[in-house]
Formats: structure tokens, sequence, C-alpha cells
């Protein structure tokens, strides 16, 4: 239910979703000819346009998230590293027999860097499909080509399949490895994504050392060009996403 519910008001919160509804009001208020209707909707279009369009509010909230947990050292153990899927396509590694990335791309990199430096510790990656309908894919196949490519050993990598959301990523991943007190687990996600995945695992009992890779930004920079409106829709979406997606979690005691 929870998942159901969070994918539903997911399409909803978007901001570029609210824009194109407004950019329609305004269509059909000038269609049955309500003046000022439309031009009441005209200036929220224009208004929702300057705020999600440009990085005035995606920069400073995509920073607030990425400096919430700045990268370390290289511990002096470890025991395992988890990996957070970023929804990779495996329909595309299906179809044309390569994988698709995309801007989660280098938890995978940065966690061969780890199992390169760390021998003995375990690699284990979680994601399912987190697709509500249609196609039920499992990011972890491509995790598997990609590993593989990179020279990981195929009996050092745990596949977690089932979970399709960050909750799930950690609940059925502790479940899996049953992680002993003492045990140094790295956890590897997007820098936007570590705050909601690291309270998630605080609620868990699950200690573990933040991983943050994929930075978008740089202390006092932005994600895109102030008036690359494409790119910042997007960036919008995806961090308003990460702040709500963090209120709906603590609120439904799945994180603390």
């Amino acid at each position: 239910m929870f998942f159901a519910a969070s994918k539903l008001l997911g399409y909803f919160i978007a901001p570029s979703h609210w824009l194109g509804l407004l950019v329609l009001a305004t269509a059909l208020c000038l269609m049955l000819r309500r003046r000022r209707a439309a031009g009441v909707c005209a200036a929220l279009t224009v208004l929702v346009l300057v705020m999600t369009g440009t990085s005035l509010v995606n920069g400073p909230l995509i920073r607030a998230l990425e400096d919430r947990y700045p990268h370390p050292p290289w511990p002096a153990h470890v025991d395992g590293v988890l990996v957070l899927g970023s929804a990779e396509d495996v329909h595309i590694l299906r179809e044309r027999g390569v994988p698709q990335v995309n801007e989660g791309a280098y938890r995978l990199i940065a966690a061969m860097a780890a199992a390169r430096r760390y021998p003995a510790a375990k690699v284990v990656f979680t994601g399912g499909s987190a697709v509500l309908i249609g196609a039920q894919n499992a990011e972890s196949e491509t995790a598997r080509y990609v590993l593989g490519e990179l020279g990981l050993s195929p009996g050092r990598l745990v596949l977690e399949p089932r979970a399709r959301n960050t909750y799930e990523n950690i609940l059925f991943s502790k479940a899996l490895v049953s992680p002993r007190p003492g045990e140094v687990w790295l956890l590897d996600t997007s820098a936007v994504h570590m705050p909601r995945a690291m309270a998630v695992a605080r609620r868990q009992g699950w200690r573990m050392v933040p991983w943050p890779s994929d930075y978008m930004t740089a202390p006092g920079g932005n994600a895109s060009g102030m008036f690359d409106i494409g790119g910042n829709l997007g960036l919008t979406d995806y961090v308003m996403h990460e702040w709500i997606g963090m209120l709906a979690y603590r609120l439904s005691g799945k994180a603390m």
C-alpha cells in the first residue's frame, strides 16, 4: 500500500506536472473566453516556470541534501558495501546487449573501487523494479552485468532483487546478509539520496558509513545552468521527490 501510494503521490507532486496542468488550464480558459481566469493561470504558469525551470529553488535544495554527509576517508577495514539501485533499465540490456546507465551510475564504480581496496569485503547490490504498472525487471540484473564487466568476481557479489524503494533496499538487504555488531558497512548511494537512506538504516538499527557518490553540485554551486529550463525542470522534480520522500518516510515511521 505504501509503495503504490508513494508512486501516485510522486506523480502529482512533480513541479513539471504542475506546469503542464497550468498551461492546459490557461488554454481551456481562453477557449471558454474566461479572460480573467486565463490571466490568473498564465501568471501562475510564469511563476512556476521561474521557480522550477531555473536553479533558484533546486540549487539550494540539492546542496542541502548533498552537504549532509561529506565523503569520508577510506576506513581501515570494511566488511561489506551495500549499493542501492538507481532505476537501471534492464530491458535495454536484454534487447541491445549493453547496459543503460543514468545519473546514479557512479554507485557501481564506487562499489568496484571499494571491492578492490578491501578484497575480503562483500558487495551487495539491492534493486528490484520500482515500476507500479508494467514489466517488473530487476535492476540487479544490470548490476551483475556491469560489475562483472568491471572485473568483480561473481562469488563476491550478493544480489537482492526484490526491493522497490529505499525502505525495502535496507530492510531486505539487512535480512539477507545479517550484519553482525561491529561490522563496518559502506552505504553506497547518490549524495542527494544519502540522507533518506541513512535515516532508514538508523531506523533498522544498521550502523553504516555513508559513502556518497554522483554529486550534482559543488559547494555553493548549482547542478545546472540558471536558465537551462529543461535540465532544471528535471532537477526540481528529482529534489522535490527526495525532500517529500524523506518527510513521508519519517511520518510513516520508516525512517528516523
